[in-house]
């Protein structure tokens, strides 16, 4: 649970997702100069942003913060394991 690993799954869910980091931050409400560290793996994730991702994705904070991929929306879990072959 590094923020680094952390940072790598932000990283490929947004891919996943298909979107650029400014539009992601846009549909959150987070300002991209707090969220690119996370995605860089400088600094851990916070709760509230975490927070806003699921609300907005439905992305669990199980996926986000330990890599849990079993409850995450059936649609990005086929991508995600699609991008990692």
């Amino acid at each position: 649970m590094t923020p680094k690993n952390t940072g790598r799954r932000l990283l490929r869910t947004r891919e996943a997702l298909e979107l650029s980091q400014a539009e992601f931050c846009r549909q959150i409400g987070v300002e991209r100069n707090l969220y690119n560290p996370f995605e860089k793996g400088r600094r851990r994730i916070t709760i509230d942003v975490a927070m806003k991702i699921r609300d907005r994705y439905g992305i669990t904070l199980d996926w986000i913060y330990a890599g849990d991929q079993h409850a995450l929306p059936s649609d990005l879990y086929h991508k995600l394991v699609t991008s990692a072959a």
